[in-house]
């Protein structure tokens, strides 16, 4: 399973649930070729939400239930990182900064909120909730 995406300086890397998976693409790239894997354009995706949701900054990305990327910073920002959140199991809250950890044990620190980052997990679950109830009409 992916844990989060960073970008690299020759691409990025894809630190998953047991390796490292290094990609000559950056992690918005890697992002929309999943999207394009599970039938549907990163693009039209945020045209979706923009429009039902009214957000267009930092839109998390709900693939499947084995995929849900939250962007930490800016999309096209070099320091991004799309953190899977279905990889999660804990999150510690620090002065300024967040302690994620993963399934894999493995930890990552962001300077970001905790209410930022649960900002963006609650846009997460109301697309997830909007797409799941979409295909079960």
């Amino acid at each position: 399973m992916i844990e989060y995406i960073v970008n690299h300086r020759n691409g990025s890397l894809i630190y998953q649930s047991d390796a490292i998976q290094q990609s000559n693409k950056t992690n918005l790239s890697v992002i929309k070729k999943l999207c394009l894997s599970a039938l549907f354009t990163y693009d039209g995706y945020l045209k979706a939400v923009q429009n039902k949701f009214g957000k267009s900054y930092l839109i998390p990305v709900y693939i499947n239930e084995e995929q849900m990327f939250i962007p930490i910073k800016r999309t096209r920002d070099y320091e991004n990182i799309w953190i899977n959140y279905a990889a999660l199991i804990d999150v510690v809250s620090y002065h300024d900064y967040v302690k994620i950890i993963f399934e894999s044990k493995r930890i990552l620190n962001i300077n970001i909120s905790l209410k930022s980052l649960q900002k963006q997990i609650k846009y997460l679950e109301a697309i997830r909730n909007a797409k799941v109830k979409h295909f079960h009409f």
